[in-house]
């Protein structure tokens, strides 16, 4: 089985002539771009294709990135919509935090019974959800430290306290 990689951003456009591309970060930190060297292109078909980094500017809160061997705006413009990722011993995690990787999967527990399975994270508002699914259905929960108490990678368990009403 291949290794999960980490998206670390999306290339959205082209910037210039010059090959430079505008990327839309997925990740909390983009000074982690600074140290980029190397990274990996997703291709179709979720094959991934390693690139050397060039070059690495902030614009109005994206990146701009060169790519070695992508020099001109025709090239630039045929990865348009690719993933940039990085293999998980490349990423940069801030302590507390975890990659949705790791979260999907996880056992939910409110004091010591199970309540269900994380089966997806939401990230669609300020504050992420995650989906639980359990025998009567799906619900969502905040991804708060006010309702998350502990997470335990390598007992595959998030324990919870569920916000009341949220199940009814």
């Amino acid at each position: 089985m291949e290794q999960k990689k980490i998206r670390i951003g999306k290339i959205v456009n082209c910037h210039g002539i010059k090959g430079e591309l505008l990327l839309l970060p997925l990740t909390d930190d983009n000074r982690r771009f600074k140290k980029l060297k190397k990274a990996l292109l997703e291709l179709p078909s979720t094959r991934y294709e390693e690139v050397e980094v060039q070059s690495v500017r902030e614009h109005k809160g994206n990146i701009l990135l060169t790519l070695a061997g992508v020099d001109d705006r025709n090239k630039a413009e045929r990865l348009k919509n690719l993933y940039l990722c990085v293999n998980p011993e490349d990423a940069v995690k801030p302590k507390g935090s975890y990659f949705i990787y790791e979260i999907v999967g996880l056992d939910v527990y409110e004091n010591d019974v199970c309540r269900g399975k994380v089966t997806a994270v939401l990230q669609n508002s300020s504050t992420d959800l995650y989906e639980v699914q359990y025998e009567d259905g799906v619900f969502y929960l905040p991804a708060l430290k006010s309702v998350v108490k502990c997470i335990d990678l390598e007992k595959n368990r998030m324990d919870v306290e569920i916000p009341d009403g949220l199940l009814d």
